[in-house]
């Protein structure tokens, strides 16, 4: 664990360089620009179709789920309201003393910061929280409640094709900022001849339906309170985890390279679930596939260092 905490810090400062923030934007804010566009067009029938799903799940659960929604909103609006605070008072005067590259390393850490104090607050106060919303619930009518439960999951839903979405693109258009950040960091650590072939974008592709199709078969988790979190946070990890070591490892590794890797699953994993953890973050979330290509790509660097 202490490696991959390495390998995150590491991934954060790399973040930060001009050759990738400027590719996780150009994709990024484009993505949620056009899945933004589909959810507008499509909102009407995405509603409809949970809704009539949640017509068939009893009160007390859509109650208690509606109590865990409503948290994270509460959570979202925290983070975001609590940083443009922090923003105006304080951002100008400190920001005016950097170079321009400060603002980028401003605003994420700022966010990264604010996203873990207030879940922790959220979660020192949970059962009084939870407690207050769900007597709330209780006092509205069952389609009130029901209603804003299907438009929370379709908008889930298309947040989820977003987050695949920009899987599918950074896979196909990792090379140039691995390559930039292997001239920075790892200029001595020889790769010639390396590139396993492996079918990378098979395996990317395959990865992609099975994660739709395990999405559709566990949508009924989504209505149990903190399970949806977890099962959430293992298919993320699950997506990320062997397409992704491969695509970093098709560039980098040859086969003895990647046989020796591929055993260490417990590495794999943990390197999936941080990167799926900044999927719940407001805004981050657009660099939570760059961070899963950068910690596999350390670690095969330092792997080939070694060796």
């Amino acid at each position: 664990m202490k490696k991959v905490n390495s390998y995150f810090l590491r991934s954060i400062k790399d973040i930060l360089r001009w050759e990738v923030l400027k590719l996780a934007l150009g994709i990024g804010l484009p993505l949620a620009v056009v899945w933004t566009g589909i959810g507008w067009l499509y909102w009407d029938l995405a509603v409809s179709v949970t809704s009539k799903i949640i017509s068939w799940v009893p009160f007390s659960i859509v109650k208690a789920n509606g109590a865990l929604f409503i948290l994270f909103f509460i959570w979202f609006v925290a983070v975001l309201v609590s940083f443009a605070v922090i923003t105006a008072l304080i951002g100008p005067p400190i920001l005016r003393k950097f170079k321009e590259k400060t603002y980028y390393f401003y605003t994420f850490a700022t966010l990264l910061i604010l996203s873990a104090v207030w879940a922790l607050v959220l979660l020192l106060n949970w059962h009084v929280v939870n407690d207050q919303i769900q007597k709330l619930l209780t006092l509205l009518p069952f389609q009130t409640v029901a209603d804003g439960i299907a438009w929370l999951i379709a908008f889930y839903l298309f947040y989820n094709l977003f987050i695949l979405s920009l899987y599918l693109v950074i896979s196909y258009f990792r090379r140039p900022f691995l390559d930039a950040i292997k001239e920075i960091d790892y200029p001595d650590v020889d790769t010639s001849g390396s590139g396993i072939s492996r079918k990378h974008h098979i395996s990317v592709l395959r990865d992609s339906v099975l994660f739709v199709v395990f999405s559709v078969l566990l949508f009924p988790i989504l209505f149990i309170p903190v399970a949806n979190v977890f099962v959430q946070l293992f298919l993320w990890g699950w997506l990320y985890r062997e397409s992704y070591f491969l695509s970093t490892c098709s560039l980098y590794c040859n086969e003895e390279d990647y046989q020796q890797l591929h055993h260490h699953s417990y590495t794999i994993w943990s390197i999936a679930i941080f990167a799926s953890l900044l999927n719940f973050l407001p805004a981050i979330n657009i660099f939570a596939p760059f961070f899963a290509q950068l910690m596999f790509f350390h670690w095969i660097m330092e792997h080939k260092s070694r060796h």
